[in-house]
């Protein structure tokens, strides 16, 4: 069954790409110039590929001007048409209204009991999970109990976890996730245990506990990591701990031991004995990310009123002490003895300081976590001293030394001229990290709104859009009603990210909806139609990356994202990535890179638009980082482990193929050290 199931599917993954060139050309044109209206007429086109391919267009463009043409679609003759308009309608979460969400879940819902094809079905159920109302996940479960297949049943717990994502969660659900853990398929019974893991409820799991921690000890990788982190949510029970510090001490694979050390942070204190030399140990394993996770597990137990905390102490200071750990361990050790120090952790990180033992970032870093006037004064220091990169580290410490502090008053009087200064500043990365800090409750006063105003005049997209974006954000959180006649003439601007966040400030400042319209007639500001270098992208879609741990290589995808795979090929033929680093790497969820100024604020001078395919975050999936919709550049991504909840909200354009050995082993500090095609 499951073999004929994948001969109906594979022809489904790789439709539509004989069309005629020129009409490929004009509705990959139309989705990236986001010209709803151009993309109608393809709709009702004799061929089924164009159908297929411009509904897929849909799901990138997300005008809900195509909600009425792809509900039609959706009961086509054709399975690759009903296919793409089911994954490209899944894509409407960020845009409707409810009654427009109503609509979306009874049609497809309407498809759970009449589709033919097992292929367009499973695009059903994933579509139900990201756009679908609480009504329609009962209907969902109810498709999944009743099929006989498992990939249907692994599908519908996926939409489980879909749902969960979005807080849409039952009993029912809850329960219909737990017998999928009993799924004999491997590739499918992990779904299960991502929707366990994502529901992240105590009162919904702990009937179903028996089976979770069985699942512990499943033989699937995938299912052990997602269960690790479920196990988490029964903070009180011994049986979940013991699974926990099992998978710690005998786990193989890097990814489940990750996920159990960040799992154990929310273990009650009375495990506290049996867990803390089993972390102690962890922080010395010679897997960097287990290390790195254990200590910040360390760094959160409410330990500095146990009696473990001398024995905690000891430990991080002989690691501390340590001439042969990378700084991002020395990083991580500093920030937990300042955690469980608090004030008392000043002088010692301030010896460790003056030895060597600590560079500056990190102690800044360290500092955030310590609470005094003498703390705060020293940073307002390091701020004064500090290159654009160490200010920006100072600003975040700021704002958690001041936030944690007992009595805030003296230290943010201290704090804020550095922040208000900091706004005045040409750098998008400071004033946006300033501004975020000024506009918390502890710094945020009645000239607020007019500095974040300011600094918003300033700014131009497309290089400043990420730093709008964040603006206008922080002036809805405050209800600055003096923003809204600002924030309306943005509703013209030639940038249609700019006009969406725009309209979504308002309408939470104002209370009233804000009819605009971000296709069409708004051409973006940068376009780079270069059909020759896709087609030698699809020629030689390989690509070999060199790496300070290694080498690894992708291959591109042109079919999934075809100007996404030209932009970043003609990166390549520029040059543009080598020498540059990893800047940011979260234990089994993603290596980042390709950001020129290496801090994740970088860019290169443009914006290139979001394209959303059939494929799915899996291990290996290379993606394109963002600050929204229609907001990537250069920085990419690399995932460690299948990551649904950013299916369908960042483009992937590549797939690793070999060396994710060398994408585990990357961590912060890393180089690129060139590319070729």
């Amino acid at each position: 069954m499951r073999f004929f199931l994948l001969l109906c599917l594979l022809p489904a993954l790789a439709a539509s790409q004989s069309l005629p060139e020129a009409t490929y050309r004009a509705i990959v044109t139309a989705q990236d110039l986001r010209d709803a209206e151009a993309l109608v007429p393809f709709f009702t086109d004799s061929d089924s590929q164009v159908r297929a391919r411009a509904a897929l267009a849909c799901a990138s463009v997300q005008d809900t001007v195509h909600i009425p043409y792809l509900l039609q679609l959706l009961t086509d003759k054709n399975l690759h048409v009903r296919l793409a308009a089911a994954f490209a309608l899944g894509q409407y979460h960020p845009v409707v209204d409810t009654f427009q969400r109503d609509a979306l879940s009874g049609a497809l819902t309407k498809r759970l009991g009449i589709e033919p094809n097992p292929a367009v079905l499973l695009r059903v159920l994933e579509a139900l999970g990201k756009v679908g109302n609480e009504a329609s996940l009962s209907l969902v479960v109810a498709a999944g109990e009743t099929a006989p297949s498992p990939l249907v049943k692994g599908e519908a717990a996926l939409a489980v976890g879909r749902f969960a994502y979005r807080q849409i969660i039952s009993k029912s659900a809850t329960a219909f996730a737990a017998q999928c853990l009993a799924l004999r398929d491997d590739g499918e019974s992990w779904k299960a245990a991502y929707a366990l893991m994502r529901i992240a409820g105590p009162n919904l799991l702990k009937p179903h506990e028996e089976e979770i921690v069985r699942s512990s000890s499943h033989r699937s990788a995938d299912v052990r990591m997602f269960i690790a982190t479920a196990l988490g949510e029964f903070g009180s029970s011994r049986k979940a701990c013991n699974a926990l510090l099992s998978l710690v001490r005998s786990e193989k694979d890097w990814r489940v031991k990750v996920n159990a050390l960040k799992a154990l942070a929310r273990v009650d204190t009375v495990f506290y004995p049996r867990m803390l030399n089993v972390l102690l140990r962890s922080a010395t394993d010679s897997n960097e990310h287990g290390a790195l996770t254990a200590l910040t597990t360390i760094g959160v137990l409410r330990l500095h009123r146990s009696s473990f905390a001398a024995e905690c102490r000891s430990s991080l200071v002989e690691l501390l002490e340590s001439r042969h750990l990378s700084q991002r361990r020395t990083q991580a050790a500093a920030t937990s003895l300042a955690r469980l120090l608090g004030k008392e952790a000043y002088p010692l990180l301030l010896d460790h300081l003056q030895t060597g033992n600590l560079t500056q970032e990190s102690f800044a870093s360290a500092l955030a976590h310590v609470p005094t006037r003498e703390a705060t004064e020293h940073l307002v220091r390091l701020y004064r001293e500090g290159e654009i990169q160490q200010k920006v580290r100072v600003v975040e410490s700021l704002l958690a030394n001041v936030r944690t502090a007992p009595e805030r008053g003296e230290l943010t009087r201290i704090a804020r001229p550095v922040l208000v200064e900091a706004m005045q500043s040409n750098d998008i990365a400071l004033l946006s990290t300033a501004a975020t800090a000024l506009a918390e409750s502890v710094f945020t006063d009645d000239e607020t709104p007019a500095l974040l105003l300011n600094a918003l005049r300033r700014l131009k997209p497309p290089d400043d859009t990420e730093a709008i974006i964040r603006l206008m954000r922080l002036l809805a959180d405050l209800r600055a009603q003096s923003a809204v006649a600002p924030l309306e003439s943005y509703l013209l601007d030639g940038d249609p990210a700019v006009v969406l966040a725009a309209r979504k400030a308002l309408e939470r400042l104002t209370g009233k909806p804000y009819r605009v319209t971000t296709s069409g007639k708004r051409r973006p500001a940068y376009q780079n139609f270069d059909w020759t270098l896709l087609a030698s992208v699809r020629r030689n879609p390989y690509v070999r990356i060199r790496t300070t741990k290694g080498e690894l290589s992708i291959v591109l995808l042109p079919d999934n994202a075809p100007l996404t795979c030209v932009n970043f090929a003609m990166l390549i033929e520029k040059k543009f990535f080598d020498g540059l680093t990893f800047h940011r790497v979260v234990p089994n969820v993603v290596i980042q890179g390709g950001d020129p100024r290496g801090d994740g604020w970088g860019g290169p001078g443009y914006a290139i638009r979001s394209e959303f395919g059939l494929e799915r975050y899996e291990r290996g999936s290379v993606g394109v980082a963002s600050a929204g919709k229609d907001t990537e550049g250069c920085q990419w991504f690399v995932t460690h482990s299948s990551t649904p909840h950013l299916d369908g909200r960042y483009t992937i354009f590549a797939k690793v193929v070999a060396g994710m050995e060398v994408v585990d082993a990357i961590q912060i500090g890393d180089r690129i050290l060139a590319m070729q095609r």
